[in-house]
C-alpha cells in the first residue's frame, strides 16, 4: 500500500511539472450572415427576409451599419475562426471586408466568404456568385453547410491591390478614374431620380452622356495621365476613362475590357484622342472590341500583372471615393488569394 501511495504521489508530481501544452484554435462551422441593412437592396425589406431565413437555420446574424462595426465583426470572426461567412451588403461594405482581409499578415488564417447582392450595382456579388436571387443564394449555402459540402463550393480569387506611398495598401475589386467617377456619380444620381436600376440604366444614361458630348456640352475636361501597363501599352494625355479590376464579369453586359495579353489585372485606359469614341462606347461597355480599337488608336485594354498610374488626384474603388497625390505613382496588382464560396 505505501509503494503504491508512493506511486500515486510521483505520477501528480510529474503531471505538475509537465508545461502547459499549447492551445490549438479551432475553426468555427457555424455559419454567420453579416447585414448591412443600410445598403440598397437590404434596405428594402431584403435584411429583415435574409436575417429570419439564417436564424432558422442556426446561423449567427450581425448587423453592421458602420465602418466601425463593420471592423469589429470581422476581427470578432478572425478571434474565433468562424469559417463560414456570409455577406448581405453593398459593394462598398464588401469592399471594406475584403481589405481588411487582404492586409493580414502572409499565412494569417481567413474565413470563407459568400457575397450576397444587397446593394445597388452589386458588381461583385454578380461576378463572385452569378445568376440566383440573395435569398435563393443563401438557402443553397445554408443547405450546403448542413449537409458538410460547404468545402466543394470554395474557390479562390484576388482584390485588386491599389498602392500609392507612403499610404498603406487600398484593396478593392472595381477602380475607376479619369472622368468615368464623375459619370458613376451623376449615373447614380440619374438612377436615383428616376428609380432605375442595373446596367441596363447605366447603358442608357451613358449613351445619352454621349449625346450631349457630341454636340460639345458634355461639360468635363480629362485629365493629363501617364499609363504604363506592361505588355498591353502606354498612354500619355489627357485620359477620357480609366478602368481596372480584378473581376470576370461573368454576368451582365457590362464586361469593358478587351480580351487580350495575360495577368489578374484587367484593364481599360481611352484617350482623349481616340477616334469615334462616344459611337464605339456601346462596344467598350460591353467588350466588344473591333481591330481598331487598339493601342495605337487611343483604345489601351486587356490584361496585365500590373499598371502604374501617374497624375491621378482622385479614383473611384467600389463606389467609394479617394483622393490621390497627382505627383506620386499609383500602382494597381493583385492582391492575396481569398476564399470565397459559389454554393
Amino acid at each position: 500500500m505505501v509503494a503504491g501511495l508512493r506511486a500515486l504521489l510521483n505520477a501528480h508530481a510529474r503531471a505538475l511539472a509537465t508545461p502547459d501544452l499549447p492551445i490549438v484554435a479551432t475553426t468555427s462551422t457555424t455559419p454567420c450572415l453579416i447585414v448591412n441593412p443600410r445598403s440598397f437592396s437590404a434596405s428594402r425589406g431584403l435584411a429583415v427576409q435574409a436575417t429570419a431565413l439564417a436564424r432558422a437555420q442556426g446561423a449567427e446574424v450581425v448587423s453592421v451599419d458602420s465602418p466601425d462595426a463593420t471592423r469589429a465583426a470581422i476581427a470578432a470572426i478572425l478571434a474565433r475562426r468562424q469559417r463560414r461567412v456570409m455577406l448581405l451588403a453593398g459593394d462598398g461594405t464588401v469592399c471594406a471586408i475584403v481589405d481588411q482581409l487582404s492586409n493580414l499578415p502572409v499565412g494569417a488564417w481567413t474565413p470563407d466568404l459568400l457575397v450576397l447582392p444587397g446593394g445597388r450595382t452589386n458588381l461583385t456579388a454578380a461576378d463572385l456568385v452569378p445568376g440566383g436571387s440573395a435569398l435563393s443564394t443563401l438557402k443553397r449555402a445554408l443547405r450546403l453547410a448542413h449537409e458538410q459540402r460547404w468545402d466543394a463550393a470554395v474557390e479562390e480569387r484576388c482584390a485588386l491591390r491599389i498602392e500609392q506611398s507612403p499610404a498603406p495598401a487600398r484593396h478593392g475589386f472595381f477602380f475607376a478614374a479619369a472622368l468615368i467617377d464623375t459619370v458613376i456619380r451623376q449615373c447614380h444620381q440619374h438612377r436615383d431620380d428616376l428609380k432605375l436600376y442595373g446596367d441596363l440604366s447605366t447603358l442608357g444614361y451613358l449613351l445619352r452622356l454621349g449625346a450631349r458630348s457630341l454636340i460639345g456640352r458634355s461639360g468635363m475636361s480629362c485629365p493629363r495621365l501617364d499609363v504604363d501597363a506592361g505588355g498591353v501599352g502606354t498612354q500619355n494625355g489627357p485620359i477620357r476613362l480609366l478602368l481596372a479590376t480584378t473581376l470576370l464579369h461573368r454576368t451582365g453586359l457590362f464586361d469593358p475590357y478587351a480580351p487580350r495579353g495575360q495577368g489578374d489585372v484587367r484593364l481599360t485606359s481611352v484617350s482623349e484622342e481616340a477616334p469615334r469614341f462616344w459611337r464605339s462606347l456601346p462596344r467598350l461597355l460591353t467588350g466588344r472590341y473591333t481591330p481598331a480599337m487598339n493601342a495605337d488608336n487611343g483604345y489601351l485594354s486587356g490584361r496585365c500583372a500590373r499598371m502604374q498610374v501617374s497624375g491621378l488626384g482622385s479614383y473611384m474603388l467600389d463606389g467609394e471615393a479617394f483622393d490621390a497625390d497627382p505627383a506620386r505613382p499609383i500602382t494597381l496588382s493583385a492582391g492575396p488569394q481569398l476564399r470565397f464560396v459559389r454554393p
